[in-house]
């Protein structure tokens, strides 16, 4: 037997000491690949899709990192909001070496006259700015030509906002300056997050002349150190500032807001690259089982010469996984190269220099998913070969029973696809996160499976019409040998995400741009000192008869700790963390303010002199694990303030209402300096209104800050636009994979249908005919695909706006509508091209006996 064997396999010259079923599979190979091209693209493009986020974040990661003392601005920051550091503090940080003060703050640059204003981000430095990296401004200028008396360096977009040049003045505060540069690039950018307005830099002693550094005012006071001789800085040297409210930060994780996006969108997107592997992964399937049908006689000569079932299945699947071994390195090539060509076009914009490198974290991780989705796919249709007669495999010619694979192969594909769901969870940072994503991807596989063999049985079950073509076109969607079943899941995963991440933008636009400006107030002052607010509101009340002026005390506060436990201790769920990194808006009120509802507690009567009460936002108080009854210490102005817990609220956020997570009963905060907080809104639209109050309150109160709401929206909505337009892109991955599946099985499909062809030719059918009968077949396939997807991502969407998000829910047609029209095209259009090719075949060969 053996001897038979190898007289088939190549020569022992060949492949000298090499297992005979590595031999037989390396012969196979020798005609190359012919029949395996969907199958290499599909795994090519997941693997592709997963190596490329994951190169590029930890490029990114890699950057921040190495450049983290110069996007932190030192080896170490200390910062803390409305005060600078007392003496005995900042001399605590100058025994650890080099220390330069950093102040940031929003407020609006004003032309002398009035005319126009923009909303700015101020950036006041010392003589030591900055320790690391290199200030850059335009046109050869240092930062010594703004560290003269009045003078600063602004962002080019505040010179294209107010149409004013270098050498113009504005006014900041209660100071005109002169704008004596522009900037070109700072080596601390990145770490100062999103910024609403332009940036406008200038010497700390510049910003005391402005008037804008009053007591209560959101000032963020940032002191970098550069540790003495390069020396390692103790943590618990730092500890009494840190319970003073100053928020410690070193140079290994120069901006934590920053990773964790990084993180968060690369998990998501290599979420959506394993998605679109597990859409390819049906054209694996496919290609093996076409392989198979291409070689039963090879199989059935193997076993008529005495080859065991385990060397025939072992062969064919060291020959596929060597198949699934090619798309996944082309996958890690392109992978690899495609962030840095495509960041290549940006990099004059980028804040850090990627390096260009082989990261194998990421290559791993892809070549792991990449394999268990091949053997996912594989091992199914090799076991049902497997179990295949060799009499049954020389007489079938047409139409073929599926077999049961034997448990083994089963059990092994069920095994992979759990390693791999396992791994998708737990290689997260967010495993709930990721495990409702793996559980929603398998239920939108299980649907359309579930779908497919519906669309078979109703197929099957309705009365066939007189024409002939529906008719026939009815039959070929309810036969087993169709496509119905392997198109149905191919393009239903990805139209349902598409119609999801439709919905939802749609839903979010519509909230933005029309039903929040409609009930939101038309601007927010910020900075108004205490003192002032009387005259602030008797102007408004003067210059804007009939509109609503709203008013609340703001400060901001650090949680300290829980019930005597160390923020820094707790366990959070991640979307309730946020509430504990650094400081937040807090305020105090007498009454429960509008758009809350009291859900459990009570609100505290009024003229309370009892012990400090303080009320929490019900979701993320909930999240956090507080009660009733519990204590919450927090740092504000480097007081400590114990407050019990007296009730929990809900907030209609979508308001744009004053109204603030946690609020305190009257008592603890108000002898406190701070300023407040003020919301102007109108009857109905009154632009010419508007106008004049802004400029009379720049006129009288040049230190307050005017925020137009429609501004800060529209800014909002266009980041919005960008990041759908990203996760729109990156969702057409899975339907680019479900239409190369869509293609290789129309493919493989082909020699069925021109067989079919030429026996209805024989009857007597006409090519336009026959045309018809396929095109109304892919008609009804693609629009019944549509419906189904366009209702389950309508469904996910709903949940995701309502249970989630919480906001109105909006589904227009045209986000409903294009998968009617995805789906129609792609159907249509390949099978048209499919059709085509079939009519085009000559029938005499066909007719021919064998």
């Amino acid at each position: 037997m053996t001897e038979a064997i190898t007289t088939t396999a190549p020569s022992r010259q060949s492949f000298p000491s090499l297992p005979l079923s590595l031999r037989l599979a390396l012969r196979e190979l020798r005609g190359g690949i012919s029949g395996f091209y969907i199958f290499v693209a599909c795994i090519a493009l997941g693997a592709t899709a997963i190596a490329a986020v994951g190169t590029l974040s930890a490029a990114i990661q890699f950057s921040i990192s190495r450049e983290g003392r110069v996007l932190l601005g030192g080896d170490l920051q200390a910062s803390v909001i409305h005060r600078q550091a007392a003496p005995a503090q900042r001399q605590l940080l100058e025994s650890l070496g080099s220390v330069s003060t950093v102040a940031t703050l929003r407020s609006m640059a004003r032309l002398p006259d009035r005319s126009s204003q923009a909303l700015v981000k101020i950036k006041a430095v010392d003589n030591a700015y900055p320790l690391f990296g290199e200030m850059q401004l335009e046109d050869g200028k240092t930062l010594a030509d703004i560290r003269k008396p009045g003078m600063v360096a602004v962002e080019r977009g505040l010179l294209e906002q107010l149409g004013i040049g270098v050498g113009d003045r504005i006014q900041l505060g209660s100071e005109t300056v002169t704008i004596a540069a522009i900037i070109a690039k700072e080596p601390d950018r990145l770490t100062a997050g999103v910024s609403l307005g332009p940036r406008v830099m200038m010497p700390i002693e510049t910003l005391m002349r402005t008037g804008l550094a009053q007591p209560g005012s959101l000032i963020r006071w940032r002191y970098r150190i550069r540790a003495a001789n390069g020396a390692e800085i103790n943590q618990e040297t730092l500890k009494p500032l840190s319970e003073a409210g100053f928020r410690i930060r070193d140079y290994t994780d120069p901006s934590p807001s920053v990773s964790g996006q990084i993180n968060r969108l690369s998990e998501f997107l290599t979420l959506v690259g394993l998605t679109a592997l597990l859409t390819g992964g049906i054209g694996v399937a496919n290609s093996v089982n076409a392989f198979i049908e291409r070689k039963r006689k090879v199989i059935a000569a193997y076993k008529a010469l005495g080859a065991s079932s385990n060397l025939i299945t072992s062969s064919f699947l060291i020959q596929v996984m060597i198949v699934a071994l090619i798309g996944i390195v082309i996958g890690l090539t392109l992978g690899s190269l495609l962030p840095f060509i495509a960041l290549s076009f940006f990099s004059g914009s980028l804040p850090i220099d990627l390096e260009f490198g082989i990261y194998p974290k990421p290559l791993i991780l892809a070549t792991a998913y990449g394999v268990l989705i091949a053997l996912i796919f594989i091992l199914w249709p090799l076991g049902r070969a497997r179990q295949i007669r060799a009499g049954e495999l020389m007489r079938e010619e047409i139409e073929r029973p599926l077999h049961f694979p034997p448990f083994a192969f089963a059990a092994g594909s069920i095994v992979c696809a759990i390693i791999l769901a396992l791994m998708a969870i737990f290689l997260s940072e967010h495993p709930y996160i990721a495990s409702l994503a793996i559980g929603a991807v398998a239920g939108t596989f299980l649907l359309f499976v579930a779908l497919g063999y519906g669309f078979q049985k109703l197929a099957a079950a309705i009365p066939r019409p007189r024409r002939p073509e529906l008719a026939l076109a009815l039959s070929s969607i309810a036969g087993p040998a169709g496509l119905t079943r392997t198109v149905t899941l191919s393009l239903g995963g990805g139209l349902t995400l598409l119609t999801a991440i439709a919905v939802t933008n749609a839903s979010m636009t519509s909230e933005l741009q029309t039903q929040m400006p409609d009930r939101a107030p038309s601007h927010f002052f910020l900075g108004i000192n205490k003192s002032d607010f009387d005259s602030f509101a008797g102007l408004v009340a003067r210059t804007a008869p009939g509109s609503e002026l709203n008013s609340a005390p703001m400060l901001r506060g650090k949680i300290v700790s829980i019930n005597g436990v160390p923020s820094s201790e707790l366990k959070a769920p991640d979307d309730a963390r946020w509430v504990l990194n650094g400081d937040r808006g807090l305020t105090f009120s007498e009454k429960l303010p509008d758009d809350s509802r009291i859900v459990e507690g009570e609100w505290w009567p009024q003229n309370h002199t009892g012990d400090p009460l303080v009320s929490f936002e019900a979701k993320l108080g909930r999240a956090l694990g507080l009660k009733i009854g519990d204590t919450l210490t927090f740092n504000v102005l480097g007081r400590n303030i114990t407050a019990q817990l007296a009730n929990f609220r809900t907030v209609k956020w979508q308001s744009l209402n004053i109204n603030f997570v946690m609020i305190f009963s009257p008592n603890t905060l108000v002898d406190a300096p701070y300023n407040m907080l003020a919301t102007l809104s109108w009857p109905s639209s009154d632009p010419k209104g508007e106008v004049a109050v802004v400029r009379a309150v720049a006129q009288e109160f040049p230190t307050v800050t005017a925020i137009r709401v429609r501004d800060a929206i529209e800014n909002v909505n266009a980041i919005l636009g960008q990041i759908f337009a990203a996760i729109r892109a990156a969702g057409s991955l899975t339907l680019l994979s479900g239409v190369l599946v869509l293609a290789g099985a129309l493919s493989t499909a082909r020699a069925k249908r021109i067989y079919e062809a030429v026996i209805l030719k024989v009857l007597g059918a006409t090519r336009g005919r026959i045309l018809l009968m396929h095109l109304a077949e892919y008609l009804i396939l693609g629009l019944a695909i549509a419906v189904v997807a366009a209702a389950a991502g309508t469904l996910i969407a709903y949940l995701l706006l309502t249970e989630i998000i919480d906001i109105s829910f909006t589904a227009p047609p045209s986000a409903l509508l294009q998968a009617a029209g995805l789906s129609t095209i792609f159907m249509v259009g390949f099978g048209i091209f499919g059709t085509a090719r079939v009519l085009n075949m000559k029938s005499a060969p066909y007719l021919r006996a064998e």
